[in-house]
């Protein structure tokens, strides 16, 4: 899939999906996540939707990895624990959605659905703050996991909901961060596995979603120097209103298409 798109691809394509990546790279160097959110519609202007979600796996995994084990194995694995019950979710959902994405679905349907789900998304995120969840919170994990598999399997963007949940239940700074990007290391392989078993997903589709790391990471790199320049909250808020926007656009564009 990948491979038969991007070795046609003209070199202003090839620049365009590299831009990108960095600036997405650049959201996630400067606020620790984001990356997904802001790539995917901006991916999407330019590739089929299966496309850009398979473009974005691999750097989803390889990204979130030092911040997933920040502190070592232990810590990792302590995250894993407090995540089973999100997890559980989670894998029946990112199957869901790669079902209803492969399943003959209209792409500008399936483009209109990534939209919605963005909006739906930053909505939530800005709302997250005044949000809570109580001690039901197992299933309220499960809940929000399967929502984040499904908008994982349908766009490349599992985190979101899992974020307000995590948000919700009073997780801040680098605790947040941790479980977060753990969330997304999983997820994340677990959407590989379920592509690769459709057929949608083969050794050069994985090589080059490992290559896009490269742009995201340039931009991690920039983003961390802009850290410091730019308070992390009035950062986030911006984001959230592009990512938005950019739902907006791609409702916009299914409609009229």
């Amino acid at each position: 899939m990948l491979f038969d798109v991007l070795s046609t691809a003209s070199p202003s394509l090839l620049a365009a999906l590299a831009f990108s990546l960095v600036l997405a790279g650049t959201v996630k160097g400067t606020i620790g996540i984001g990356m997904p959110i802001v790539a995917f519609p901006l991916l999407s202007a330019f590739l089929e939707v299966r496309t850009a979600v398979a473009l974005l796996t691999l750097p989803l995994v390889l990204s979130n990895i030092p911040q997933a084990m920040e502190n070592g194995a232990g810590a990792g694995l302590a995250r894993l624990r407090r995540l089973a019950p999100v997890l559980l979710g989670t894998i029946p959902g990112v199957a869901a959605g790669v079902l209803f994405v492969d399943t003959g679905s209209d792409p500008q349907f399936a483009r209109a659905a990534a939209g919605s789900a963005l909006i739906v998304t930053a909505l939530l995120m800005l709302a997250a703050p005044k949000l809570h969840v109580g001690p039901q919170h197992v299933a309220a994990g499960v809940a929000a996991g399967f929502l984040g598999g499904l908008m994982g399997g349908v766009a490349a963007i599992p985190g979101p909901i899992v974020f307000v949940f995590l948000l919700a239940k009073g997780l801040r700074g680098s605790e947040f961060t941790g479980e977060a990007s753990m969330f997304l290391v999983v997820s994340s392989l677990v959407l590989a596995f379920v592509l690769a078993g459709t057929g949608s997903f083969n050794w050069w589709d994985v090589l080059i979603s490992a290559a896009a790391l490269a742009p995201v990471a340039l931009g991690m790199y920039v983003g961390q120097k802009l850290r410091d320049r730019i308070a992390p909250e009035t950062f986030k808020r911006l984001v959230l209103f592009a990512v938005l926007a950019s739902g907006l656009e791609l409702v916009r564009r299914a409609v009229l298409a």
